[in-house]
């Protein structure tokens, strides 16, 4: 009889524990978003979050828009937190285990990121990576994979691996949780096709070029834009060939070279190169690519820049 007794109370007392807590979590949940989106908006002032689930797991987000105008909109269709109950009790949520996320797009005044698939735990590398398309201008990187993990506060992306340009590239990449998202890439690049890049980012009507590329590129930057990109290729063994169209562009190297405009335009008319060397770097909000390229017709040297790259403008 009292083993009844026990165990119906504890079965009512179960019942009350369980409703209660249901209750509270839905009484909560109105009380709770706008805190949410004010602790949000006080690191993305533009910002906001329009629904969460609350486990003693995780907390997940969803419909999480940030942005700034006229910089970036990045849209997270969910975004799931993983935490030690017991951090809770501690001062709050004081060390995160883990986090999902599925972001829909992510655009900046340069670039539009889209289809991101990410997760990623502490002192794991096991984690997915994946991306569908990056575009910049003309130019689409696709199918960009990955393994992650996490690191205190820092995103650790590595290997990166992307099929580009009719090559292959390889890398890492390291992204900061906070409100700046600092980023750091790292690229070893085999067999890149020029033709390809230059069709990609319509420079056609400036210049031609054929060939295959190795080397190695760096960027870094932030959510407000690219602070520096550096980069070192090697063009392979069997060369190519380059074609300079712009009147404007070899007006300024025969200028810069003290020799008439004509026997600049018969040197890149149809210039076959054999080894070649080009290095990429940005001063200034410019990016500049110095090329040296030597053949059977003898050597030749050139910088193309694209003005105010980093407002993803060209100018002439």
């Amino acid at each position: 009889m009292r083993r009844r007794i026990f165990a119906k109370i504890f079965f009512i007392f179960l019942t009350s524990i369980i409703a209660l807590s249901v209750a509270a979590y839905f009484l909560a949940k109105p009380v709770l978003l706008p805190i949410i989106n004010k602790e949000l908006q006080k690191i993305f002032k533009e910002s906001s979050v329009s629904d969460f689930t609350l486990t003693k797991d995780f907390i997940e987000f969803q419909g999480i828009e940030i942005r700034e105008s006229g910089s970036y909109d990045l849209k997270i269709k969910n975004a799931k937190i993983y935490y030690k109950l017991r951090s809770i009790f501690n001062n709050g949520i004081e060390r995160i285990e883990g986090f999902k996320l599925n972001v829909t797009s992510f655009k900046t005044s340069l670039f539009e990121i889209e289809g991101v698939v990410l997760n990623a735990f502490r002192n794991q590398d096991k984690g997915e990576f994946y991306i569908k398309a990056i575009n910049y201008n003309k130019l689409k990187i696709g199918d960009i994979v990955g393994k992650s993990g996490l690191e205190g506060s820092i995103l650790n992306i590595n290997p990166v691996l992307v099929s580009f340009l009719g090559g292959s590239v390889k890398g890492e990449l390291n992204i900061s949780l906070d409100q700046y998202m600092n980023y750091n890439l790292k690229l070893n690049s085999l067999g890149l096709e020029i033709k390809r890049l230059i069709d990609d980012m319509e420079f056609n009507d400036k210049f031609d070029m054929t060939g295959r590329l190795d080397g190695e590129f760096s960027l870094s930057g932030n959510l407000l834009g690219i602070k520096d990109i550096k980069g070192y290729f090697n063009t392979d063994t069997n060369g190519g060939v380059l074609i300079i169209k712009d009147k404007t562009f070899l007006e300024n190297i025969a200028k810069q070279s003290n020799q008439s405009l004509d026997i600049i335009v018969e040197s890149f008319r149809n210039y076959n190169y054999n080894d070649g060397i080009i290095k990429l770097g940005m001063e200034s909000g410019n990016l500049a690519m110095d090329m040296s390229l030597d053949g059977k017709a003898g050597k030749r040297s050139l910088t193309i820049v694209l003005h105010d790259f980093n407002k993803g403008k060209e100018k002439p």
